[in-house]
């Protein structure tokens, strides 16, 4: 009987005070990496993530920049990104060092299916981007296919597949830019602690330039749960140019992110 009024209890505690919660261990793109795992936030829920990065291009003055975005689970495996990245200082690909609010994007993320047997995890996620920047014109679409997968008992690896369109590039800059991007994660301390992830990526991505090639991307991090709703991140990412007309960059990374 004392054990039946335990759970009863549990069970309306749980209902009456549910919990919304970032975790560490659920992966979205510049957190601190620039892929996704083939999750989906939780339907109801809402996270605000923050990130800010000290950019050093190569052959051009010290950078920042910085990312805004919210997120809401609208729907049961699906979620939308409202997000914003201002910049300022040296950039990749331009002379302009003074502010820039940068570009909306409003995205879409949804989940087909959980992980089963030898089956991946499989998601979908498109964003817009409005020419809301300085000297931004026409629409950005980018199209995002997403696999995550056990491999082991522990580590995990995300592929993620991109389409990236500009309806009105710059001169010399390319409309279509696809790009590939394998990551992999592991929680740290686990079975002992879980509050700690590991990330990594290699990616390929297309470069701007028209005249130019690809870029290998590559970085790590790590994501910390410092309560039930917030997580901190930090890392380092790369972009290694391939061809003359590209130019490499090195990132520093941290961000927040919190759920409720």
């Amino acid at each position: 009987m004392r054990r039946f009024l335990l759970i009863a209890v549990s069970l309306v505690v749980s209902f009456t005070n549910p919990v919304f919660a970032n975790d560490h261990n659920n992966l979205d793109s510049g957190r601190p990496l620039s892929f996704d795992d083939a999750e989906s936030l939780g339907f109801g829920e809402q996270s605000i993530e923050f990130g800010g990065s000290l950019v050093f291009p190569e052959n051009s003055n010290l950078g920042g920049e910085f990312d805004i975005e919210y997120l809401n689970g609208i729907i049961r495996n699906g979620h939308i990104i409202i997000g914003i990245d201002p910049q300022l200082g040296g950039r990749v690909n331009s002379d302009d060092t003074g502010f820039d609010l940068g570009n909306l994007s409003v995205g879409f993320f949804y989940n087909f299916n959980r992980e089963y047997d030898n089956v991946p995890a499989f998601a979908i996620r498109t964003d817009l981007g409005l020419p809301t920047g300085n000297n931004s014109r026409g629409l950005d679409f980018r199209l995002r296919g997403i696999a995550s997968k056990t491999v082991g008992q522990f580590d995990r690896l995300h592929l993620n597949l991109n389409l990236n369109i500009k309806t009105d590039p710059d001169n010399g800059d390319r409309s279509f830019l696809p790009a590939a991007i394998l990551g992999y994660s592991r929680p740290i301390g686990y079975p002992k602690r879980f509050d700690r992830t590991f990330l990594a990526e290699l990616g390929v991505i297309t470069g701007d330039n028209s005249n130019g090639g690809v870029l290998i991307r590559t970085g790590m991090g790590i994501r910390q749960q410092i309560n039930r709703q917030g997580v901190i991140d930090w890392g380092i990412e790369g972009d290694i140019a391939t061809n003359g007309h590209d130019q490499s960059q090195l990132k520093l990374k941290i961000g927040y992110s919190f759920g409720f």
